[in-house]
């Protein structure tokens, strides 16, 4: 079925896309085009230094937005899907647009197309509420994308806010759990080994701390603390500014969910096979990966290929927790034992 492949097809290309906005940020390629949504007033502006990084990254959105949108056709009843996919998206980019021309002509935000994007989100949650099984993810994930193209369109409209592109990272981590859920569903994927609910406090902690990576990275914390093991001389300085608090939760949260997958991992390798198992042991070598890369972005002061192997890697432990939980079902509650009917007294 055409729709279970361009489940997969998104999946992948919401990885490609991570990776590409991790080279954004890394090679300073952000303002490379300084309008928005087109490019030094162009769809299509000459490809070349950080023009080539930052629109191929846009170009990558839009692929996805397109099989999203196709999604949302293939697994929608046709009335709902014409109605989201006819009206309230176009609305609402089509607004966001406008909006953004006016903002960047005159300063100012104008109030009809923003309240219409307003609307346009409205229309989704609508939709939302009335889809069914992997029709309702599609619509999740439609307006998950629509929301990222727009904070991604923040960045370039405000000149990089730093709490827009925390927003931007953490928005795009969520859609790649979502496009992965209705991915695995599509295929058919049925819950087979059974999960307590630490598996689900280890994917928030992770999801944290990829969003507590970006926060470090968008308000220059990354190098703030060169020494290691240590942070200016101690474990953990005191009377400090408080972007090196920020670094060393970072740091204490590595720890953390290093302790909470790998006891993840050895009770679900324990009650499963195949691929839940691979994906289980899969974790904690991702993560002991993952804190590797962070001592190298630290070691070579940002160097490229390290930090966004970081970036990439934590987008990877994502997706293994989410597909876990995908495979795994709730674990049944133990039944108290009891006494037998017509037992001798």
């Amino acid at each position: 079925m055409w729709v279970r492949r361009l489940a997969a097809v998104a999946a992948f290309l919401t990885l490609v896309l991570i990776v590409a906005g991790g080279l954004v940020t890394n090679t300073d390629s952000g303002l490379a085009c300084p309008d928005w949504p087109t490019c030094f007033g162009s769809p299509m502006p000459p490809m070349v230094g950080g023009v080539l990084v930052e629109h191929s990254h846009r170009l990558i959105a839009t692929a996805v937005g397109l099989c999203t949108l196709g999604l949302c056709i293939g697994t929608l009843p046709r009335r709902l899907w014409l109605l989201l996919c006819g009206v309230f998206a176009p609305l609402l980019l089509g607004s966001a647009f406008v909006a953004a021309r006016t903002q960047q002509r005159d300063g100012g935000l104008p109030v009809l197309p923003t309240l219409l994007v307003l609307a346009g989100f409205a229309g989704c949650a609508w939709a939302f509420a009335r889809a069914r099984g992997p029709g309702r993810l599609s619509v999740l994930a439609l307006a998950l994308v629509m929301a990222q193209g727009l904070l991604g369109g923040l960045t370039v409209i405000y000149r990089l806010p730093s709490t827009v592109l925390v927003l931007h990272l953490a928005t795009s981590m969520l859609f790649l759990a979502v496009a992965l859920v209705l991915a695995w569903q599509l295929a058919g994927a049925r819950a087979a080994a059974p999960r307590t609910p630490l598996l689900w406090a280890t994917a928030g902690a992770t999801y944290f701390q990829i969003v507590l990576g970006a926060a470090i990275r968008h308000t220059g914390a990354g190098l703030i603390c060169t020494d290691l093991p240590y942070c200016r001389g101690a474990l953990w300085p005191i009377g400090v500014h408080p972007a090196v608090h920020l670094h060393m939760l970072h740091r204490a949260v590595a720890f953390a969910v290093l302790a909470l997958v790998s006891v993840n991992a050895f009770r679900l390798a324990r009650a499963s096979t195949g691929v839940v198992r691979a994906l289980a042991w899969a974790g904690p070598v991702l993560v002991l990966a993952q804190i590797a890369l962070g001592i190298l972005t630290i070691v070579t002061f940002k160097d490229l290929l390290p930090v966004t192997a970081h970036l990439l890697v934590a987008a990877l432990l994502l997706a293994d927790l989410v597909s876990l939980l995908v495979l795994t079902r709730p674990a049944e509650a133990r039944q108290p034992a009891r006494e037998a009917v017509g037992a001798p007294v």
